[in-house]
């Protein structure tokens, strides 16, 4: 099968999908998050993990497996939520999003220096493309490409419809230092783990979590505002909501700076994450790359 025929039966499948009514969508996303958690026990391991590190202390292992639960619930209703928004106008979705916090944002953007906004996998987190869209300022979105060319080719006019130009994850600095230097609001993610060599350690729910350096650095360069954003579902809506600005340290140790501004900024992302846990991507090993190398044995 061409990679033309299976766009063509993507697009049809997806308008299926979109025309099932909200409520049974709920219970559908339900039954296959509680099968998904049931059948992939890799992701079922790697989300109890994490929990259990996360919240071991203040909750009983019978409360992670629920939580744990509502996670895959929560990730399985992006499907039919992705299917159902993709069969709206740009108006319609938007009508169903509540946006909070704008005048972070416009403060932030009246500085004439571009403003960075950074969010994680929080509720649906494709809808950090109409909260870029709900201020009003031209937006742009780092993004990483998917391998599945059909999908991809998909998906791409259902978010540039937001009138976000995606700017893909490599090579993406010369792109990024222009959008900011235009004035223009970029939002991306800060919260998935990478190599060694290109992030820092910072620390996360406890433990070392190696994070992209090159958001902050390239922040620090152009010398841009940084707002610190979620998504949530609240009410069968979606909530976004921009946070006040986050300073960024500036000294003459740039190595220090880098890993002070983000960890202030994971920070404030776990404390969003504490407070709605069961909506958290949580099915990433965060902690995957270690700050120590095994020594070998003879």
């Amino acid at each position: 099968m061409n990679d033309d025929l299976i766009y063509r039966c993507i697009r049809l499948l997806v308008r299926i999908i979109g025309k099932i009514p909200i409520g049974f969508a709920e219970f559908l996303s339900r039954l296959l998050g509680l099968l998904w958690f049931r059948f992939d026990k890799r992701h079922r391991r790697v989300t109890l993990n994490n929990l259990t590190h996360a919240f071991g202390k203040e909750i009983p292992p019978d409360q992670i497996e629920i939580l744990a639960k509502q996670v895959f619930k929560n990730l399985a209703s992006m499907l039919f939520e992705m299917t159902w928004s993709a069969c709206l106008s740009r108006d319609q979705l938007l009508s169903h999003v509540e946006i909070k916090g704008l005048e972070h944002i416009r403060k932030a953007h009246a500085k004439g220096r571009g403003v960075l906004v950074i969010s994680g996998h929080m509720g649906n987190f494709e809808m950090l493309m109409p909260g870029l869209y709900g201020t009003g300022m031209k937006g742009y979105a780092i993004y990483r490409p998917l391998d599945f060319e059909p999908l991809e080719r998909f998906l791409t006019p259902l978010r540039e419809r937001f009138n976000v130009t995606l700017i893909p994850m490599r090579n993406a600095a010369p792109k990024v230092i222009d959008s900011l230097a235009s004035g223009g609001v970029l939002g991306t993610m800060l919260d998935q783990s990478v190599d060694w060599s290109r992030g820092v350690f910072v620390n996360f729910f406890g433990r070392p979590a190696c994070t992209s350096k090159g958001v902050i650095k390239l922040a620090m360069k152009a010398q841009t505002t940084v707002i610190p954003l979620y998504t949530i579902r609240s009410n069968r809506k979606y909530l976004i909501e921009f946070l006040p600005e986050l300073p960024l340290q500036y000294t003459q140790d740039p190595i220090g700076d880098i890993e002070v501004n983000t960890q202030n900024i994971t920070n404030i992302l776990e404390s969003v994450i504490r407070e709605y846990p069961d909506q958290y991507f949580w099915v990433h090993n965060r902690w995957k790359t270690k700050n120590y190398c095994s020594w070998p044995r003879p």
